[in-house]
C-alpha cells in the first residue's frame, strides 16, 4: 500500500492516524502545534484523504503491518504512535509489528474489543445501505454525523459542516473501499489480549460524551497495560480532538514532555 502523508517539523517522532471517514487534515491543529519540537508524520489510510482507493478486503491487522512496512521504508527508527478511532484499533497490531520502534502509545477514542452485537448490526446494514446507494443517503448522514461529536456541537458551525460535506462526497468508486474498511473495523476481531503485551507508557485519551467509545471501553482497555493512564477530555465527543483542541494539546504536550 502507498499512503498519502504530511511530514512537518523536527526531532522525535510522532505518528499521526485518524479516524474512519476522516483524513489526516483532523490532525492538522495538533501538527501545527507540536511541529514546533516534534517531526509529525500524519497518514491517509486508503479510500481516504489522498491515499489511493483499495478495494480487495483486508484485516486491521494486515493495515498494521502496511503502515509498519511504510514507516521502515521512510527510515523512521523510533516513534510514538497515536491513534484516534480506527487509528487507536490498528495499535495493538503497530505495537506487534513494531515494539522495539515504540516509545509510547497513544490510543484516543477507540476500542480494541470486538464491537457489541447492537451496534455491530447497526454499523453493518448500514454500510450494506451505502454500498448498495453508491453513496451516503441524507437519512443516513442524519445518524451519522452526530455519532461523531458531543450532543453540544454547533451544527451550523464549520466543523459539524465540514464533515457532513465530506461524508456527501463518498460516492461512485470510493463507496467499495470504504465500505469493506468499514467492515473490517466493525467486523474486527477481539484485541484486547494483545494489550497485555504492551510495555511501553500507553495513553487511553477519550472525549468526555463519546458515543461510539465511551469512557467505561478505555477503562477497560487499560487493566490491560501495567503502565496505562486514562483521560477523559471534557466537552468533546468521539472527535475529541477538535471538539476540544486547546485541551488535547495540552494533554499531548504533557505525555510527550
Amino acid at each position: 500500500m502507498k499512503f498519502s502523508y504530511v511530514d512537518e517539523g523536527k526531532g522525535e517522532v510522532l505518528v499521526f492516524v485518524h479516524s474512519y471517514l476522516w483524513d489526516k487534515e483532523m490532525w492538522k491543529p495538533q501538527v501545527e502545534e507540536l511541529k514546533k519540537d516534534f517531526r509529525c508524520i500524519a497518514i491517509d489510510l486508503p479510500n481516504h484523504g489522498e491515499s489511493k482507493n483499495i478495494n480487495e478486503s483486508f484485516s486491521l491487522r494486515e493495515l498494521a503491518k502496511e503502515i509498519s512496512i511504510f514507516l521502515k521504508g521512510m527510515k523512521i527508527e523510533k516513534y510514538t504512535y497515536i491513534g484516534l478511532s480506527v487509528g487507536g484499533m490498528l495499535a495493538p497490531y503497530i505495537y506487534d509489528y513494531d515494539k522495539d520502534r515504540i516509545n509510547k502509545m497513544i490510543i484516543m477514542d477507540s476500542y480494541v474489543g470486538e464491537e457489541p452485537l447492537k451496534t455491530k448490526e447497526l454499523y453493518f446494514s448500514m454500510l450494506d445501505t451505502i454500498e448498495k446507494a453508491k453513496f451516503v443517503p441524507d437519512i443516513l448522514i442524519e445518524k451519522i454525523a452526530p455519532m461523531f461529536f458531543s450532543p453540544f456541537i454547533d451544527k451550523t458551525g464549520m466543523l459539524y459542516k465540514s464533515f457532513v460535506e465530506n461524508l456527501k462526497m463518498i460516492q461512485g468508486e470510493r463507496v467499495e473501499g470504504i465500505v469493506k474498511l468499514g467492515r473490517a473495523i466493525f467486523g474486527r476481531e477481539d484485541a484486547l489480549n494483545l494489550l497485555s503485551e504492551i510495555e511501553k507508557p500507553t495513553y487511553f485519551i477519550v472525549g468526555e460524551y463519546d458515543i461510539p467509545r465511551p469512557y467505561n471501553e478505555s477503562v477497560e482497555m487499560a487493566t490491560y497495560i501495567k503502565n496505562s493512564k486514562v483521560i477523559k477530555i471534557k466537552n468533546a465527543g468521539h472527535i475529541s480532538n477538535l471538539e476540544n483542541v486547546e485541551e488535547t494539546n495540552k494533554i499531548l504536550a504533557d505525555i510527550l514532555k
